[in-house]
């Protein structure tokens, strides 16, 4: 996940450009936080739909007990707009982990095109065999 930081010239903490309370708020009521509770493919894509309508979309990763922060997540996340998302040991269904992701991969491609996808993490999960589909 992301790290907050300040603005230059700015006392107040920010996360994307948006005040920290806000960010923090709109972080911990979307998707990732409501995905372990979905049984049903199109109920995560319409989370990710609704993150990235939010401003917050993530990208959605399992780990292990402890956290995996790449050098350059906080690159990434500032760049394209999207916060990695990492769950334990256990998460969601990989299905619905993977809807959710296909969902944000379509928007980073919309608005991004293909530059992306040299940038960010492979361990992402549904990234590898979202491509091969394309």
């Amino acid at each position: 996940m992301t790290t907050f930081g300040q603005t230059p010239g700015d006392n107040n903490q920010t996360v994307l450009g948006k005040p920290e309370e806000q960010a923090v708020k709109q972080r911990h009521n979307a998707g990732p936080s409501s995905l372990t509770f979905v049984s049903d493919e199109s109920k995560a894509r319409q989370l990710a739909e609704s993150d990235i309508k939010n401003g917050t979309p993530f990208l959605l990763l399992m780990g292990g007990i402890a956290p995996v922060m790449v050098e350059t997540d906080p690159e990434f996340e500032k760049k394209y707009g999207i916060f990695f998302y990492e769950y334990g040991c256990t998460g969601p269904d990989d299905k619905m982990l993977t809807a959710y992701n296909e969902t944000v991969f379509d928007f980073l491609t919309d608005t991004f095109g293909k530059k992306w996808m040299r940038e960010v993490r492979d361990d992402v999960i549904g990234l590898k065999a979202w491509k091969r589909k394309r």
